[in-house]
């Protein structure tokens, strides 16, 4: 188990595209877009599958020691408690500094890429409504003087396949009804690039 990570059930995404698999003459940001360096954060999703793995930890604790009453479990799982407590903070901390991480630096790209300020960028990021491919040519359109058309934009192909996201690390596999559970209750489906 690595030092650094030993919280995460998930195997990282957001990873980025190696440049020997990028085409030669499009935007690379655009294929960085579309691999899905620049999407949503997973590790908020990935935190509400902890509170479940706790549940199931306490029923099987409370299950072989019907003995003992309320005072004596909350003794003896106080350290599965810390240990519970410590990687959900660990995981919402990630996933807020990845987070504002990815923003700053799709500004940042985004602003150079098209000569545009990066207060203008971050303006329209904040008003739009759409996929992170959406953005860019809607920024693309704006910066060339072009109306924006999302019809137009999703008839463009793609040029990249989008990385796989929301998979379980082969020891953290035992959970994945709990992480099914979790898709249904906060209706996540639409964030999965993976059937379901």
């Amino acid at each position: 188990m690595r030092e650094f990570t030993w919280w995460r059930r998930f195997h990282r995404a957001n990873r980025r595209l190696p440049k020997q698999y990028m085409y030669q003459g499009a935007s690379e940001l655009l294929q960085r877009i579309e691999f899905g360096e620049f999407e949503y954060c997973h590790l908020s999703h990935e935190a509400k599958i902890e509170d479940k793995i706790y549940d199931r930890q306490i029923e099987e604790f409370k299950a072989g020691k019907p003995w003992l009453n309320d005072d004596n479990i909350q003794d003896q799982i106080k350290e599965t408690r810390q240990l519970f407590n410590k990687r959900k903070n660990l995981v919402i901390k990630n996933h807020l500094e990845k987070e504002n991480k990815l923003l700053a630096e799709l500004r940042d790209l985004l602003a150079k890429e098209f000569n545009m300020p990066k207060d203008q960028v971050m303006d329209i990021m904040e008003e739009f409504d759409g996929t992170t491919r959406q953005l860019f040519f809607k920024i693309k359109w704006i910066s060339e003087g072009r109306e924006y058309s999302e019809e137009a934009v999703d008839k463009i192909p793609c040029l990249i396949r989008e990385q796989p996201r929301h998979i379980l690390k082969p020891k953290e596999r035992k959970y994945t009804d709990l992480w099914v559970e979790v898709i249904k209750e906060n209706n996540l489906q639409d964030r999965l690039n993976w059937d379901f």
